[in-house]
């Protein structure tokens, strides 16, 4: 489908997110404050979780191996939700790793029964696949929700860390839009997406900074990521709006450029076409790609500019 780009809406666009902090902070009850939420509970840990915000799961999918969730993702009560929740991706890392080694077990799995580098590859490719599918595929928001351990660096500067076995931890954070760490701060939970030292974060779309998480009650829904994520969709709408006359005066400033350029032929006509240049009125990044082509046309016919005379005359013969 082809859309002029003041035709488009972005009211169905899908989000990945992370979501970790220590046991007991909320992580799960928070994730299923998104919209229409279907939990996959690979950590089996669904009874950890008050029975009123359970009852925001349109269904919880429970297993054994990661086939099921292949299979159950493609059922009618997924196509139904707007949200994956995967509970925990550490979990979820695990059988993908699980499944890597029975899927090809001569390549994937050592001697030892660890699994391999190249399974480690595999459960990579996986991961990320699985988390393009379910968002662009299947066209659903997808949350990993993550328990942290605390490591210490070289400065012995505490930092929390996603608990996730061996380097599968580092490719987590790759598909991912939002990376939401979630803390305690006196009586207050507060959800931050930019990083600092003690903590990685991810924002986009204009959601950065750190978030007061409501503490939840009768008159307070359970809603926070679905209004997280209704903010950035009508950030992107209104970044959109702003860009549109931005890019009508790129393309003016382009076409105008390339028309002057495309009359330079010799000392003359380069001499004229800078004042021609100069008047143009320029946005994004045209300046700078029109003075490309400018230049380039300048290389092309030999000419040099005399800062002297402060204008291009043809280039000094050599003896």
């Amino acid at each position: 489908m082809i859309n002029e780009p003041n035709e488009m809406t972005f009211d169905s666009k899908k989000f990945s997110m992370i979501l970790y902090g220590s046991p007991g902070v909320g992580k799960t009850t928070l994730a299923l404050s998104a919209p229409d939420p279907v939990l996959i509970d690979f950590d089996r840990g669904i009874s950890r979780i008050k029975a009123e915000h359970r009852r925001l799961a349109k269904a919880v999918i429970t297993l054994d191996t990661y086939e099921e969730v292949l299979k159950d993702i493609e059922s009618p009560v997924v196509a139904a939700a707007q949200t994956i929740v995967i509970d925990t991706g550490g979990s979820f890392v695990t059988f993908l790793q699980d499944w890597a080694m029975r899927s090809n077990p001569s390549v994937n799995r050592q001697k030892n029964g660890a699994i391999s580098l190249k399974g480690f590859g595999a459960v990579k490719s996986e991961f990320i696949r699985f988390t393009g599918y379910v968002k662009d595929v299947l066209n659903k928001n997808v949350i990993y929700v993550f328990h942290t351990e605390e490591k210490t660096d070289k400065d012995g500067n505490t930092q929390q860390r996603l608990m996730c076995e061996g380097a599968a931890k580092n490719i987590v954070w790759t598909p991912c839009d939002f990376g939401g760490y979630i803390q305690m701060i006196g009586q207050e939970r507060r959800i931050f997406f930019s990083p600092e030292q003690e903590f990685f974060a991810k924002g986009c779309h204009g959601i950065t900074g750190n978030y007061p998480i409501p503490a939840l009650g009768p008159n307070v829904p359970n809603d926070f990521l679905t209004r997280i994520f209704d903010k950035a969709k009508a950030n992107i709408a209104e970044e959109t709006a702003e860009y549109i006359p931005l890019k009508e005066k790129y393309d003016a400033a382009i076409a105008k450029g390339k028309e002057i350029v495309a009359g330079i032929t010799d000392v003359e006509t380069a001499n004229a076409a800078m004042p021609q240049i100069s008047s143009i009125e320029h946005a994004l990044t045209s300046k700078k790609e029109i003075g490309v082509m400018f230049n380039a046309r300048i290389r092309e016919l030999g000419l040099f500019f005399d800062s002297v005379l402060k204008k291009y005359t043809p280039a000094p013969k050599e003896d």
